[in-house]
């Protein structure tokens, strides 16, 4: 067993925080290596984003100071610094992922929505080249942008031809066989944000303790909350 680094801040006795590798002199890479070391890290991670370290657990349920799976920034800078494990299939997927957070960009500046992060990440791909010492900043941006698009396309082709109209109306409980389209972990609350598709292609969303993955199909029960963004939030959400 394992959990995430936040998860156990009040053991920090119990624990060492594995960090980046660090570079000694200045190295300047091009954009291309720094998108390909991002997919690296993706692919050697099964796909996952992890912010930060996740350490195992004795059966006593003490932490040890040994990494289950370490953070993907870690495996990225391992990359940076010594290109040889990137394939040719990481830096296709790179490229498409750049391509793919440009037009992100456009597409939320169009409609208004662009936050602080989105300007930044708009710069940020417009690099062509980065300073190991100086734009430590943006590369670790870069790091959590493969995951970002596959979910992006994931979400894409699951919710294509929903119903935008409420699933059911406010406090009524629901029962319904969903298939996840979308799996997120927030550290802040320690629960998986879902966003899933009913038999009857409604869009739902909820939280849960658990990570579903994409594509898993289950059947769930919940309370109807709320109706944003053509979906219907549910909450106490149960495994049936």
């Amino acid at each position: 067993m394992y959990r995430s680094y936040y998860q156990t801040l009040n053991l920090r006795s119990q624990v060492k925080r594995a960090r980046s590798p660090r570079q000694e002199s200045p190295k300047t890479v091009t954009a291309e290596t720094v998108w390909a070391a991002a997919a690296y890290a993706h692919r050697v991670n099964g796909g996952e984003y992890f912010k930060e370290p996740r350490y195992k657990m004795e059966a006593t349920g003490t932490y040890t100071n040994e990494v289950a799976q370490q953070a993907n920034r870690w495996h990225m800078w391992q990359a940076i610094e010594d290109e040889s494990p990137i394939t040719e299939a990481d830096r296709e997927l790179g490229r498409r992922v750049r391509d793919w957070a440009q037009k992100d960009l456009v597409v939320k500046t169009l409609k208004g929505t662009a936050r602080d992060f989105d300007v930044t990440m708009g710069r940020v791909v417009e690099m062509d080249d980065f300073i190991t010492t100086v734009d430590r900043y943006e590369i670790s941006l870069v790091c959590s942008r493969p995951r970002a698009y596959e979910d992006a396309q994931q979400l894409e082709q699951a919710m294509e031809g929903i119903s935008r109209e409420p699933l059911a109306p406010v406090g009524e409980r629901v029962d319904e066989t969903v298939t996840v389209a979308k799996s997120i972990y927030s550290q802040n609350y320690g629960v998986y944000f879902i966003t899933a598709v009913t038999g009857s292609r409604h869009a739902v969303f909820f939280s849960y303790r658990e990570r579903l993955a994409v594509g898993h199909q289950c059947r769930i029960r919940g309370t109807v909350k709320a109706h944003r963004d053509n979906s219907t939030q549910l909450n106490r959400v149960r495994m049936v």
